[in-house]
């Protein structure tokens, strides 16, 4: 993966590496409100990712989230002290780090448990400046690329890897995601989701329905509408969407957020007496309105797409909560169109006019849904 940055000033990046076959090894939830109780492996990664900043000073973790089946971290890299940082070479000598410690028989244990002699920050460090040393003198062992990629017999035995119960070659998947952040509003949402990641996962545990992408025909939702898309795709509770009191919101750039206040009030008084707004809830006046609508406890309300719904669609936090309460649907009509990042908008003209365009779509089939007969 290469990532498009200057190594200037202080970048944040957003990672995620998950167990082989997703084994759920390293935490078990508890509610919604605590943080995942850890098992001694999961303890293992908690150390190693405070020894991130012992084996590279100009490297930090702020926040973290242990899940069962994988990790959330923001990583800190100050490139003013170090200009030669990489995040992912760092976050797969963390994987090597624990990998070594299990094969080496100095962890393990099921959620939850303990181990008696955890392993300290320092012991970790220790083992990833042993892996990044492995990694840098790989030729010795007549091997190429990453330590773990494609393990040699030389190599599996200098890192002493064991299998996972899958039979999987290493511990963690090395298919690792990571996303730099570029605006203090991108940040707060990133720090938000690993905030709230347990509690979204056991929304989503206790509510499957609801986080299950459905493929309507547009017949079914929509007649005498042939210039729309023939099918649409949703999730959350469906029959909201059948409900004859949806109402659409369209609140223009052009004017600021006090002075939609007017048109605000009414929107949310409409959800009072159970009527649905549908919007794209892009605008700022729209999420304003949208905001206001989540504090309303009996509210219900449409989000519609300026852009696909995937298959495995990764709701927000926020979005996760509602849509668990049977509030909320998130509906598309866009089969294949990728989301346009505000990165994309500001740096390319095309960019901005393939978003406008979603966006006219987006407000045609909200209005068409609401004015159907």
């Amino acid at each position: 993966m290469k990532l498009n940055f200057n190594h200037r000033g202080v970048k944040l990046f957003f990672i995620t590496f998950a167990v082989a076959g997703r084994a759920k090894a390293l935490s078990k939830l508890v509610d919604e409100k605590s943080r995942p109780e850890l098992s001694a492996l999961g303890e293992a990664v908690k150390a190693a990712l405070l020894a991130i900043h012992k084996v590279n000073e100009a490297v930090g973790v702020s926040d973290f989230i242990i899940m069962p089946d994988h990790v959330h971290f923001l990583m800190v890299v100050d490139y003013e002290r170090d200009k030669n940082v990489s995040p992912l070479f760092l976050s797969h000598r963390v994987m090597d780090a624990i990998e070594m410690a299990i094969g080496r028989g100095l962890v393990g244990g099921k959620a939850g448990v303990t181990p008696r002699t955890p392993l300290t920050a320092e012991a970790m460090a220790e083992l990833m400046k042993e892996a990044i040393r492995f990694y840098n003198n790989a030729e010795r062992y007549g091997y190429e690329g990453s330590v773990i990629h494609q393990p040699k017999a030389a190599a599996k035995q200098a890192l002493r890897v064991v299998r996972s119960p899958e039979g999987s070659a290493v511990f963690f998947n090395r298919s690792c995601y990571i996303e730099l952040s570029f605006s203090p509003a991108q940040l707060r949402s990133i720090r938000r989701y690993i905030r709230l990641n347990p509690a979204r996962a056991l929304w989503k545990a206790k509510n499957p329905d609801c986080f299950v992408r459905r493929a309507i025909p547009r017949e079914k939702l929509l007649a005498n509408a042939e210039k729309l898309p023939p099918v649409f795709y949703a999730i959350g509770d469906l029959t909201i969407l059948g409900s004859p009191f949806l109402f659409h919101v369209r609140l223009t750039l052009k004017k600021t957020v006090e002075e939609h206040r007017e048109a605000i009030d009414e929107i949310v008084e409409k959800a009072r007496r159970g009527m649905i707004p549908v919007s794209g809830f892009i605008s700022p006046g729209e999420k304003e309105a949208l905001r206001r609508l989540k504090a309303e406890p009996l509210a219900r309300f449409i989000k519609t797409l300026p852009n696909a719904l995937p298959p495995k669609y990764d709701p927000s936090a926020e979005d996760s909560r509602e849509l668990a309460a049977h509030r909320l649907v998130i509906l598309s009509g866009m089969a294949e169109t990728a989301a346009i990042s505000s990165l994309d908008i500001r740096r390319s003209q095309a960019a901005a006019h393939g978003f406008r365009q979603n966006c006219l779509l987006m407000n045609e089939i909200g209005a068409a849904l609401c004015n159907r007969q």
